[in-house]
């Protein structure tokens, strides 16, 4: 995993200017009644001072219906600088939105103490939150297991997030999170089995052959592993858009395709 860690840093530096930034506002445009717009949605300090996100990109499924996947980060801040937000501990969870709840599944803590040192989340991990869309916001609250009893990450996710733009980023979590959503029969990873993933990110000056597949997009590079033995490695476009399953003897098959076509 040791170029997971040079994403997150990079994705630190990149979260630091966005989380500094004033953002030009457009109107967003959701896709369903309960749909959140695409885009980035801050939620902030009484300070002004952003202390979570979540980024939002909405795609449609194999059978052409949409699927919307988020990344969710909290950062343990209540203060009024940008640069004590920086360095507050985090979780960063992503997974699935639907109707009325996120599932989130990959992703990585950091209590910045004092300097990053993320690390991945263990299998089988599943935080679920209810979730609110109302016009250009989302409002996640914890699931209650009783009535004095409710699932909590921490740092909470809960809190309410404002859409900023329509510029979210996307990230591996997010395509591991993409992956497992496809049909098990095409992916060949069994459903309720965890599987640990090894990443990395393939294009913009880092080329590489893949038999079978030809050029690609910028893509994140996915491999699921059983224990110690690799199951399948998966290309997924940066974009989501397209996926790739290739075999350990090299076998590769096209299994989602958003503008059509597939194997």
């Amino acid at each position: 995993m040791n170029r997971i860690w040079k994403w997150l840093v990079c994705a630190s530096l990149f979260m630091t200017m966005i989380f500094s930034s004033d953002p030009v506002n457009a109107e967003p445009k959701a896709i369903d009644d309960w749909m959140p717009a695409e885009g980035l949605y801050l939620r902030k300090t009484a300070s002004g001072i952003p202390n979570g996100r979540i980024d939002v990109i909405v795609i449609k499924d194999f059978y052409m219906n949409p699927s919307v996947l988020v990344g969710v980060e909290s950062r343990n801040y209540t203060g009024n600088s940008y640069e004590g937000s920086d360095m507050a501990p985090r979780i960063y969870v992503a997974g699935t939105m639907d109707a009325s709840r996120v599932v989130l599944s990959y992703g990585y803590s950091d209590k910045r103490d004092p300097m990053p040192d993320p690390k991945v989340l263990p299998p089988m991990t599943c935080v679920v939150y209810n979730s609110d869309v109302k016009n250009k916001s989302i409002n996640l609250t914890p699931q209650m297991f009783d009535q004095t009893r409710a699932m909590r990450t921490d740092p909470d996710l809960a809190g309410t997030y404002v859409w900023q733009g329509n510029y979210a980023s996307p990230s591996a979590f997010m395509a591991m999170a993409w992956v497992r959503q496809q049909n098990p029969q095409v992916t060949g990873l069994e459903p309720g089995l965890d599987y640990r993933f090894e990443d990395n990110f393939v294009g913009d000056g880092m080329e590489k052959n893949y038999p079978g597949v030809g050029p690609i997009k910028p893509s994140y590079e996915l491999k699921a592993y059983d224990g110690n033995k690799l199951i399948m490695l998966f290309l997924v476009s940066k974009d989501f858009k397209q996926i790739y399953r290739i075999k350990p003897d090299g076998d590769a098959l096209l299994i989602y395709n958003a503008e059509g076509g597939v194997g």
